[in-house]
C-alpha cells in the first residue's frame, strides 16, 4: 500500500478512537450525581428559585433523558465548545478558555524536551551502541538506567538544589531560577498591552518566550528562556534515558544481523555500515515506543509544572482536582487524550517513512 493511503487509513482510524475517548470521558462524567453536574450552572444570587435553575440546567444538559440520549447531548456540547465552567485558585471561567490559556505552556515543555532528547539520543546512542561493552557503552548504560529509574519529581528537586538560585548559600552553580515562567522585573514598571499583570499571561500565543520575541522585547525573552531551562532539562534527562536504552539495544541487535556481517566482509567502511545499515534499522524499534514515551512525558509534565511552579495545563488540571472542578478535570483529561492520539499518529507516519514494510 502506498504511503498516502496508509496515512489516510490512519486518519480515518482516528474517528472511532476519538469517539471511544469521548465515550470514556462521558461515562466518567456520568459517575457523578446530577447535583454536581448542574451546580456550576446555578447562581444562588439569582431571583430565579434554585429549584427552577436546577430543572432548567438538567434540561439543558439532557439529564432528563435516557443515558444513550445524554451521550448525544454531551457530543453536541463538546463539539460546540460548551465544556462547562470551573473555579480554582489560579483560574475561574470557561474550561475551554482555561485550556486555551494554559495548554500552550505544557506543549512547549513537551516539544522542547522531545526535540532535545531526540537530537542528543540519536548520535549518542549510535556512538555507544556501535561500541558494545566499551567504557562509553557501560557509562551510557549506567546513565540511562539511573535517570530512567529516577522519579521525575526527584530529578527536578535535585536539579533545583544543584543549579537553583538562592537554594544553597555559596553554591557557585546556583545561577538558574527554580520557579515561574519569567521574572516580573523583566516586564518593567509599565506592562506592555500584550501582557496581563493579573494572570502573568501574554499574547497572542500565551508563551512568554515567543510573545516577547514577536514583540521585540529581548529582556523578557531572555528571562523566559532562563526560566525554561531547568523544567526542560528535567524532562529531557528523563526521556533521553529511555530513548538511549532503546537505541543502544537496537544498535547491538542490528549489528549482529547477517546483512551487516556481509557488508563488513566486503570491506565496506565501518562508518558507512553504521550509518546506512545499522543505525536506520536500530531506530525502528525506538520509533515504535515513542508514542508510549510521549504518554509518560505528558504525565511528567504535570509533575514538573508543579515542582517548578510553571503554570501550564498540568497545574490547571491539578487545581481542578483539588477544587473538585468536575468539568475542568474532564476537559483537561480529554485534551491530554487527544494530544496522545495525535502523537501516536505522528509516530505511525514516521515509522512508515523509516520502514516501508509496515505500509499495509
Amino acid at each position: 500500500m502506498e504511503l498516502r493511503y496508509f496515512i489516510i487509513r490512519r486518519l480515518l482510524l482516528l474517528i472511532p478512537t476519538l469517539l471511544g475517548l469521548v465515550l470514556l470521558v462521558f461515562f466518567l462524567l456520568r459517575m457523578f450525581p446530577d447535583t454536581y453536574l448542574v451546580a456550576r450552572f446555578v447562581n444562588p444570587k439569582s431571583p430565579v428559585p434554585i429549584s427552577v435553575q436546577y430543572a432548567n440546567a438538567k434540561a439543558a444538559l439532557g439529564l432528563n433523558y435516557p443515558i444513550f440520549i445524554q451521550y448525544f447531548f454531551y457530543l453536541k456540547a463538546l463539539f460546540t465548545g460548551q465544556w462547562g465552567t470551573m473555579s480554582t485558585s489560579i483560574y475561574t471561567g470557561s474550561v475551554l478558555k482555561g485550556i486555551e490559556l494554559y495548554f500552550p505552556a505544557t506543549i512547549q515543555l513537551a516539544l522542547f524536551a522531545t526535540i532535545l532528547s531526540i537530537v542528543i539520543a540519536i548520535p549518542l546512542g549510535t556512538y555507544i551502541g556501535a561500541r558494545p561493552n566499551s567504557v562509553a557503552d557501560q557509562t551510557g548504560r549506567v546513565f540511562s538506567l539511573a535517570f530512567y529509574a529516577m522519579p521525575v519529581f526527584l530529578l527536578g528537586l535535585l536539579l533545583q538544589l544543584l543549579f537553583g538560585q538562592n537554594v544553597i548559600a555559596g553554591n557557585p552553580l546556583g545561577v538558574l531560577p527554580i520557579a515561574g515562567k519569567f521574572s516580573f522585573n523583566a516586564v518593567g514598571a509599565i506592562p506592555p498591552p500584550w501582557f496581563d499583570p493579573s494572570t502573568g499571561l501574554t499574547g497572542p500565543t500565551h508563551l512568554p518566550l515567543f510573545d516577547a520575541l514577536i514583540h521585540g522585547d529581548w529582556k523578557l525573552a531572555y528571562s523566559s528562556f532562563i526560566y525554561l531551562i531547568l523544567p526542560v532539562v528535567t524532562l529531557t534527562l528523563s526521556l533521553l534515558a529511555a530513548i538511549l536504552r532503546f537505541i543502544r539495544a537496537g544498535m547491538v541487535d542490528a549489528s549482529n544481523q547477517e546483512y551487516v556481517k556481509t557488508a563488513r566482509s566486503k570491506g565496506v567502511p565501518e562508518s558507512l555500515v553504521i550509518k546506512r545499515h545499522v543505525r536506520k534499522n536500530a531506530l525502528i524499534p525506538t520509533v515504535t515506543v515513542l508514542g508510549l514515551l510521549f504518554a509518560g512525558l505528558l504525565g511528567g509534565v504535570v509533575v514538573v509544572e508543579t515542582v517548578f511552579n510553571y503554570y501550564g495545563m498540568g497545574i490547571l488540571a491539578l487545581n481542578a482536582v483539588i477544587n473538585v472542578a468536575i468539568y475542568g478535570v474532564l476537559g483537561t483529561t480529554f485534551v491530554f487524550g487527544v494530544t496522545l492520539m495525535a502523537a501516536n499518529l505522528i509516530v505511525d507516519i514516521a515509522y512508515a517513512f523509516i520502514d516501508p514494510r509496515i505500509r499495509y
